[in-house]
C-alpha cells in the first residue's frame, strides 16, 4: 500500500510540475555567441517577409505582437517582438538558436529552413522590434539600415 501511495505522489507531483508554464527559455552559452553576418536589404527583405508570413505570422502576428490567429490557444504564449526590453536582452545568436531548435509549442525550423533563411528571420524580427518602437514615438516610418 505504501508503495502505491509513493507512486501516486510522484506521478501527481510530476504532473503538476509539467503543467506549470515555462517562462525562461534557456539557451546554451555557445548559441548566444553566434554572430549574424547577414543584412536585411532589398530582395532579402521581401524574402524575410515571406518567410515570416509563412512560418511565424500565425502565432506571432503580422507585426510580431504575439497576436496571431493561434496565439491565444498556445501555452506558453508566443514571444512579442514589440517588447523592446526583452528584445534588447536577446542576442542574435540566441534568436537564431530558438528559431532553429524550437520549444513546444513552437516548432524548430532547423530542418525546414536554410541557415541563411533563419538568419533572415532574425533580422526581420529585429526589424519588427525597431518598427514598433518608432510607431510609439509618433512615426510610422521604418528606420533605414
Amino acid at each position: 500500500m505504501r508503495r502505491i501511495s509513493c507512486f501516486l505522489l510522484v506521478n501527481v507531483t510530476l504532473t503538476i510540475c509539467m503543467a506549470q508554464p515555462r517562462t525562461v527559455w534557456e539557451v546554451p552559452p555557445e548559441a548566444r555567441k553566434l554572430k549574424n553576418k547577414s543584412s536585411l536589404t532589398g530582395e532579402k527583405m521581401d524574402s524575410a517577409v515571406s518567410l515570416f508570413n509563412e512560418n511565424c505570422l500565425i502565432c506571432h502576428g503580422e507585426k510580431g505582437a504575439s497576436n496571431g490567429p493561434e496565439a491565444s490557444s498556445l501555452s506558453p504564449p508566443p514571444a512579442s517582438f514589440t517588447n523592446a526590453k526583452m528584445m534588447a536582452k536577446a542576442k542574435d545568436g540566441e534568436l537564431f538558436w530558438k528559431i532553429s531548435k524550437g520549444r513546444a509549442p513552437m516548432p524548430g525550423y532547423e530542418s525546414q529552413l536554410s541557415e541563411a533563411d533563419r538568419w533572415q528571420l532574425v533580422n526581420y524580427v529585429r526589424h519588427l522590434t525597431a518598427r514598433s518602437q518608432y510607431r510609439y514615438l509618433g512615426s510610422s516610418r521604418t528606420p533605414r539600415r
